[in-house]
Parts: C-alpha cells; structure tokens; sequence
C-alpha cells in the first residue's frame, strides 16, 4: 500500500467510515512467504479507495484530510445513489 493508503487506515483504526466494517477482512492472517504477502497486498489495493470527503468538483482537495480509506464496493453504493450533495460523508 502507498503511504497515503497506510495514514488513512491507520487514521480510521482499520475501519471503513461508510460501512463500519474492518478494512482488510483475513488481516489477521499472514502470508507465509514473500509472493504471497505481494499477491495479498495487490488483492487489498484492489478492494480500497481513496474517497473524497468534499468533492474536487466541490472544491475539494487531493490532501489526506480531505480523503477517506473505503471499500471499493461501498464506494460504488455510495455513488450510486450520489446527487449534487457537497460532501461525500453520509
């Protein structure tokens, strides 16, 4: 994970502020070889994004106070349901 990714989970403590869920489900368990932390890795990345709490066509910022670590999935739910609100928190 890049280092934003790595200061927004921890920021959160590992949760998801849509869903309220554990970020990283099976953080638990540890690869037990190098290829498999980089496959285990690259599966996560996958299954997150970086969610804008204010909207950059708001005026919104690429700074890490503006952003919030998300499931891929709650983000697309979130969106779907998306109108001209002016920030992206619930």
């Amino acid at each position: 994970m890049d280092k934003t990714s790595l200061t927004l989970a921890a920021r959160q403590k590992g949760t998801c502020p849509l869903c309220g869920q554990a970020l990283i489900a099976g953080a638990e368990y540890e690869p037990d070889s190098p290829r498999e932390w980089t496959e285990w890795f690259d599966a996560m990345k996958k299954r997150l994004h970086k969610h804008h709490f204010t909207y950059r066509r708001n005026g919104g910022s690429d700074e890490s106070k503006n952003l919030r670590l998300v499931h891929s999935e709650c983000h697309r739910q979130h969106h779907s349901g998306d109108s001209d609100r002016k920030t992206a928190e619930p």
